[in-house]
Formats: structure tokens, C-alpha cells, sequence
């Protein structure tokens, strides 16, 4: 019954019947009812919302019924905090849909508070993905229908481009997608609001700063694990890059980012789902060759190898074969760029430390690269150099066994250039860890490349025999692999790691078996 009194408000206000102030006060009641409904599947808030876009469209624009949304703004705006999700989530859609003389008045409210509830300010609001949609699209609506001066506009630029760095998981999966996704379309419809303006004031908007954020961000999200989001990101990039406006590597982005060929796209969207099933593989594959050209462009390098690894090190089989190919393909045909993207990785890891959802794929992506890409060996030595340090300090008191598992292949490809030393230091630490799982995969991993580069280690004949003949995975007798270890220093003439005692560890907390039913906690001990 509720959605169909939306639907007869919505129909009736679109007819524009002159209606009295009591029958809009009347409506806007029941609308203010049904905007808070918590049963989504009867469509109920979404069609309460429609309703209101009507309904304030085409009776708030007149100063006569001024008074029929008074302490409206403000009422959605206070109901923003509310506990209820359900609440929440209608209150700023209702935001979303306000015409622009209502909402103009509060514009610096609505920044501040729409712009803290894009955020996960405390652990509840994790899980709360569709609350912080809302309010980004919320936000876009400001944008474009009350006419925001200069700050304003930077500080609405600057709360989507945070958006786009939302990666929150719960047990549904990579929930801070639907944020990013909303947080692109948002920039794609301000975009074309800012552009429309006079030259002066898009200058004034579209500053080089901005522009390189924006792109750098798009570029990021157009190469990421998630097809649906990809797609957002590609069409949301391809409008960008072919506004009358000027861009840094602007030649580059017309090559990795085609015009879009008639039928293929309507609206920015394919035009139906299987015309979209059957040609995502062969775009995707298309679109990562594309994605490679942006390598030279030091601007936007970075962004793209932050997005490229986790796809590179993801699960999903045909995406890192299509992704992986254009990236081997591109390094091993133009050699002159490796350095550069191995600059970009190493950055990418510094800026990212302890973030186990970006370093565990590059760990991936950097044994892709040493297995698959020959390098030369001054680049290699350089690019050990940095790496070594930056590996030390990601697994210092580290327990993630899907980290240390991840990270044991790009240490023993590591060995294959000059000054192995560091590398083999590292090696011996993992040779000797607590758990019995790294110490087997380190030790036969160990063997592989003492067998594979038996010319640039000394005596490796000697490290193998002990390599092979110690039961590494034993967990009863640390004090005998720690002897073996130690022997292998010696022949290698590395320092002798140092056992260092610490304070005697804490009982782990009693866990709910339910937990290990869950899907989150797959994808923890899976370290995807």
C-alpha cells in the first residue's frame, strides 16, 4: 500500500494538479514515513524517494509553498546520525533529490555533515555501505543544483576523491566498492555541470591539481579486480578525458581510452546484460593492452600500478591471465619502461605499508615480474636494493601466513642478480620462522634457486645438501634447524641471526567457531 501511495504522489505531482498546502503537507508526511521503510525488497524507500524528486520539483520551487518544507532540510539532516541504517539511508537519499532553493540555505551543513557520513568514522559504521552511497550522491546533488562557490566546490571534489579510496569489507565482500562506484558517477555528473559554466569559472574549478587527482583516481579503479567497477571507472574516465578541457599526457589518455564505438554503450551503460556478458572478456582484454600505455606518463603511473597489482596478484583466473599478458607482453617488448614501473612498485609499497590488501598481490606482481620479464642486471640490483629494506620492514612482527607465504618466490628470484647478500639474509630469518608452514615453503624455494643459480652463490652444492637433508617443517626441535641454519650462514658467510626473547605471549582469545563459517574470514586467511 505504501508504494503505491508513492507511486500515485509521484504520477499526480508530475501532472502538476494544483494541490493546497494542507494536501502537501499531508503528502509530504507520508513520503517523510516511508523514506525510513526497512523493507527494501517492497521497493518502498526507493519509490518514496521518486515521489519526493516530484514532488519538491515541481511544488518547492514556489515561494508560496515556502512553508510547506520548512525544518525540512535540517529534519534530514539531524536524522543522518540516526541508529536506525533504514533511516539513515532515506534521509540523505531525500537529500539527494531536493531541488536547489530548498537546500541552497544549509550548502555549508550539508558539506560538512554529508561529507563525514562518506566516511567509516567508527567500527559499526563498516558494514553500512548503502548510508555512505547515499550521502555521496547526496552530495553530488548539492554540487549541481546550488550553485556552490569556489571552496565549496574543492571541498565537494575533494570528499569523492577520498570516496574513491574506500575499500571496507564486511562478509558480503569488497562492500566499499558500491562507495567508489557512487563516488565516480558523482565526479562524471559534476563534471558535466562544471563544464557547461563560463571558461573562467571552469578554470577556476578544473585546477591541474584537481584534474590530475581525478584522473590518477579513475585510471586506478579502471584497472581493479572488480568488473562492475572497472566499468564505472572506464566510462566515467572516457567522459573526462573528452570534455573540452586540457589534461596532462592528454594524447596518451586518448589512446588508452578510446572513443567509445556506437552500440557498444548507451548511456555509458551497455545496452542490455548480455550484450554486456558477451563482450566483457574481449573487452577487458582489450582494455588492459590499452591501460599499458599509460606507463610512460609519469603522472599516472603510480595510480595505475596501485590499482594493476591487485589485479595481477587476484584469484580470479581469466582476469589475472588478461591482465598479466598485456603487462608481460608490454615490459618485455619496450625494456626501456622497466625501470619505471619497477620505481612505481616500490613507491606503491612504501605509501602502502601494512595495507595486506595491496601488498599481498604486489608480492605477487614482483615474482611475476622477476620470473616472467628478463631484466637487466643493473636494474635488478637496483630495484633488490630498495626492495630488501622495504620486504624488512613489512614483516617485522608479522603473523599474516598468506604475507609470508606470498612474499618467500620474489625473495628467491632476488637471487638471480649481484649483491645477494640482503636477500639471503632475509632468507635465513624465514629459514627458522615459528611457523612450520614458512620454513618448509622457504626451504624448498631456497633449493629451487640454489639449483637454478648455483654460478653466482658460492658453494651452493654445500647450502643444498644441508637444504634437503633437514626436516625444515619439524616443529618439536627449533633448537637443531636453528644449528642447520647456522651452518648455512657460515658456508654463505652471513651473520648469524640472533634469537631475540620476548615477553611471554598472551593466550589468544576464545573465537566463536561461526566465525570460520564465514565469508570474510575465507578471504582473511586467503589474503585476497
Amino acid at each position: 500500500m505504501r508504494h503505491a501511495t508513492c507511486y500515485f504522489i509521484e504520477r499526480t505531482s508530475a501532472a502538476g494538479i494544483t494541490l493546497s498546502r494542507d494536501t502537501l503537507l499531508r503528502w509530504q508526511g507520508e513520503l517523510d514515513v516511508s523514506l525510513v521503510n526497512p523493507e527494501h525488497h517492497f521497493g518502498v524507500q526507493a519509490a518514496a524517494v521518486a515521489a519526493l524528486g516530484e514532488l519538491a520539483g515541481r511544488y518547492y520551487t514556489c515561494k508560496d509553498n515556502s512553508t510547506c518544507f520548512t525544518g525540512l532540510v535540517e529534519r534530514y539532516v539531524s536524522q543522518l546520525d540516526n541508529e536506525l541504517a533504514a533511516t539513515r539511508v532515506g534521509s540523505a537519499y531525500a537529500l539527494s533529490v531536493l531541488p536547489g532553493c530548498v537546500l541552497r540555505p544549509f550548502i555549508d551543513v550539508l558539506i560538512v555533515e554529508l561529507g563525514q557520513h562518506t566516511k567509516v568514522l567508527k567500527k559499526s559504521d563498516l558494514s553500512l555501505a548503502e548510508c555512505r552511497v547515499s550521502s555521496v550522491k547526496a552530495i553530488g546533488n548539492v554540487f549541481v543544483t546550488c550553485e556552490p562557490n569556489a571552496q565549496q566546490r574543492l571541498k565537494i571534489y575533494d570528499i569523492l576523491l577520498e570516496c574513491l579510496d574506500d575499500y571496507s569489507t564486511d562478509s558480503r565482500g569488497d562492500i566499499g566498492s558500491f562507495v567508489r562506484e557512487a563516488a565516480m558517477e558523482a565526479l562524471r555528473k559534476i563534471n558535466d555541470h562544471v563544464i557547461k559554466q563560463e571558461p573562467h569559472i571552469v578554470a577556476m574549478t578544473l585546477t591541474k591539481d584537481l584534474k590530475r587527482k581525478i584522473v590518477c583516481g579513475l585510471v586506478q579503479q579502471s584497472v581493479e579486480k572488480i568488473d562492475r567497477t572497472r566499468h564505472v571507472a572506464i566510462t566515467t574516465l572516457h567522459r573526462f578525458v573528452y570534455l573540452d578541457i586540457e589534461l596532462e599526457h592528454h594524447d596518451v589518455l586518448k589512446v588508452a581510452v578510446p572513443p567509445i564505438k556506437d552500440g557498444l554503450y548507451v548511456n555509458g551503460t551497455f545496452s542490455d546484460a548480455a550484450e554486456y556478458y558477451n563482450a566483457s572478456h574481449v573487452f577487458t582484454r582489450e582494455k588492459f593492452n590499452r591501460s599499458m600505455e599509460l606507463i610512460p606518463c609519469s603522472t599516472y603511473v603510480k595510480s595505475l600500478m596501485r590499482g594493476l597489482v591487485v589485479t595481477l596478484g587476484g584469484l580470479t583466473e581469466s582476469l589475472v591471465k588478461a591482465s598479466s599478458d598485456a603487462f608481460v607482453g608490454y615490459l618485455s617488448e619496450r625494456e626501456e619502461y622497466q625501470s619505471i614501473v619497477l620505481d612505481a612498485i616500490l613507491s606503491v609499497m612504501e605509501t602502502d605499508q601494512r595495507n595486506d590488501r595491496v601488498i599481498v598481490p604486489l608480492f605477487k606482481t614482483v615474482e611475476l615480474i622477476l620470473t616472467n620479464i628478463i631484466l637487466d642486471d643493473e636494474i635488478g640490483s637496483i630495484f633488490c636494493v630498495r626492495f630488501i629494506p622495504l620486504v624488512k620492514k613489512e614483516l617485522f612482527k608479522c603473523g599474516n601466513v598468506a604475507k609470508l607465504l606470498c612474499v618467500i618466490d620474489p625473495l628467491t628470484n632476488c637471487l638471480q642478480f649481484t649483491n645477494s647478500k640482503p636477500t639471503l639474509n632475509q632468507l635465513m630469518l624465514l629459514l627458522c620462522h615459528r611457523y612450520p608452514r614458512v620454513r618448509k615453503r622457504t626451504a624448498d624455494a631456497l633449493y629451487t634457486a640454489l639449483v637454478s643459480y648455483e654460478d653466482l652463490i658460492p658453494d651452493a652444492d654445500r647450502v643444498t645438501g644441508i637444504v634437503e637433508a633437514t626436516v625444515w617443517e619439524n616443529p618439536n626441535n627449533m633448537e637443531k634447524l636453528r644449528e642447520e641454519r647456522n651452518k648455512i650462514c657460515e658456508i654463505l658467510q652471513l651473520p648469524i641471526p640472533k634469537l631475540v626473547v620476548g615477553s611471554k605471549p598472551k593466550p589468544a582469545p576464545t573465537q566463536n567457531t561461526e566465525q570460520f563459517d564465514s565469508y570474510s574470514d575465507l578471504v582473511g586467511r586467503v589474503g585476497y
